[in-house]
């Protein structure tokens, strides 16, 4: 999604004492949208050297099941050794959220879904 062009969703970084914080918003998600910020965070949570990750998303749509398949099987090569705590903001999507929590969990990822911030933080800094 480095082409140029304007990205179909707005993410924020912002560097906490004990964990970095991402925010991603915006209407749409795709497998391509949700695989492009999944990677904008990697990158930085490598770039800063980070232990811990709170994602904050916001993001009006959803994507498919098998999309959220395929994002979760990729998470782990993304994050080794990285603490994520993801938030979503809509409660309609935490079913999915689950699934996805739960495949990325089987293949090796420490990380956990929340509707709230205040606990995912709680969770992020538990260890």
């Amino acid at each position: 999604m480095d082409d140029g062009a304007a990205k179909p969703y707005q993410i924020s970084f912002d560097q906490r004492p004990e964990y970095l914080y991402a925010y991603v918003g915006g209407e749409h998600d795709s497998y391509a949208i949700s695989h492009a910020y999944w990677t904008e965070v990697a990158r930085e949570c490598a770039e800063k050297q980070v232990k811990r990750v709170m994602i904050d998303e916001n993001l009006t749509e959803s994507v498919s099941v098998a999309e959220m398949y395929q994002i979760a099987s990729e998470i782990p090569g993304m994050f080794s050794g990285i603490r994520i705590a993801f938030v979503d903001r809509h409660a309609d999507q935490a079913e999915l959220n689950e699934f996805g929590e739960l495949v990325a969990q089987n293949r090796g990822v420490t990380g956990k879904f929340f509707v709230d911030i205040p606990s995912a933080e709680a969770w992020l800094l538990s260890l």
